[in-house]
């Protein structure tokens, strides 16, 4: 197919402010391209609706509408053409440009300034933390460990200064579509106080737009991850076909385990997991083990070279499967410990945490 490469927001706009008006145009130009049809499609953590179409007559074409709310992210796609190109759509003008290099966009309205204010926090957070990590390196084995603490403490701080200042600017505009949007590209990101935190300080139209309505229902997943709340089930292949189900694995406890055999990092727990099942199964612990890989044959491989002896499963799909949506898995290994009702004993466990829990709740059970 033919590429138009894909370009981030912050990079695309080549300026021109225009004021706001009753409606948007959309007039683009195509260079170097057979193209027949242009769509917009939403882009901001809903369903991708095609919003509207246009035929490409020659190599122009042109987009007119109204943009409820005032603001609205979009992609700009094009038939028999891979990719795409952002952009936050107001109700202003725009000149499009479309070359097989790219993309380049004319026209700001507020939306793309409240944009940039954000931007630009990341970005001067994004200097401090290279800056840091240079230095970092250059410590490298000369075992000077106070002064990589002080390199700590430094980004630390210009982390908390950074998500201060963002934080401080939602506030400031706490009714605003860019606001709620901002939150929600980092949602996966940001831990479930952190991002609660974010939400509290949007006002209600920023709530009931659609990336407000995504944070809140990503709030509303964590409310049944919490401790005493049964766990989600899911249906999950085993290496040989077969199919399981969480809850109908029998157990007095059960350890949900995310992991990935590409993933060497998230291998590094599992000779000691070899040592925890052995120890803990004849007391009624099972490890249940779900693979975020996409390669069969490379998770069964790793399945066998780790000794991984007990429930293993996969919907194949990497770090798009439905189960670490399900758990909110943001990095592995990680860890989920169940009873034998399937319900939350605790989560976002390290290995070492999930050990000592364990050992306490089977010495409560033999006391008894």
């Amino acid at each position: 197919m033919k590429k138009v490469i894909l370009l981030l927001l912050s990079g695309m706009l080549l300026g021109g402010t225009c004021l706001a008006q009753n409606g948007y145009t959309i007039s683009g130009k195509i260079r170097g391209i057979s193209i027949s049809k242009a769509f917009l499609v939403a882009a901001d953590f809903g369903s991708a609706d095609t919003l509207a179409s246009t035929a490409v007559e020659g190599d122009k074409f042109m987009f007119s509408g109204t943009v409820p709310g005032g603001v609205r992210a979009v992609n700009l796609t094009f038939a028999g053409v891979e990719g795409q190109v952002p952009l936050l759509l107001e109700n202003i003008n725009y000149q499009i440009s479309i070359t097989a290099q790219g993309a380049a966009i004319e026209g700001e309205g507020p939306a793309v300034k409240l944009w940039k204010e954000f931007e630009r926090i990341g970005h001067d957070y994004a200097i401090e933390k290279n800056r840091a990590e240079l230095e970092y390196k250059a410590l490298e084995g000369r075992g000077n460990a106070a002064e990589v603490e002080r390199l700590q403490v430094r980004l630390d701080n210009a982390y908390k200064q950074s998500e201060l200042k963002t934080q401080e600017l939602i506030k400031a505009n706490a009714d605003h579509y860019i606001s709620a949007y901002i939150i929600a590209l980092n949602m996966l990101i940001d831990d479930e106080a952190t991002l609660r935190a974010k939400y509290e300080l949007l006002g209600p139209s920023a709530r009931a737009s659609v990336p407000g309505k995504a944070i809140a229902a990503m709030l509303n997943r964590y409310g049944k991850l919490v401790e005493g709340e049964v766990a989600p089930n899911f249906t999950l292949m085993k290496p040989d076909g077969n199919t399981f189900t969480l809850h109908g694995l029998p157990a007095k406890w059960k350890v949900l385990h995310f992991w990935a055999a590409r993933q060497g990092s998230s291998r590094q727990d599992n000779s000691e997991l070899v040592k925890f099942y052995l120890q803990y199964r004849p007391k009624g612990v099972e490890v249940i083990s779900v693979s975020l890989d996409d390669n069969h044959a490379m998770w069964k491989q790793a399945i066998g070279l780790d000794g991984m002896i007990w429930t293993n499963g996969s919907d194949l799909k990497g770090m798009n499967s439905e189960i670490t949506r399900l758990y909110l898995v943001k990095d592995i290994p990680a860890y989920v410990l169940l009873d034998a009702e399937n319900r939350i004993i605790a989560r976002d466990l390290s290995f070492s945490d999930l050990r000592a829990k364990v050992a306490e709740l089977t010495k409560k059970k033999r006391k008894k």
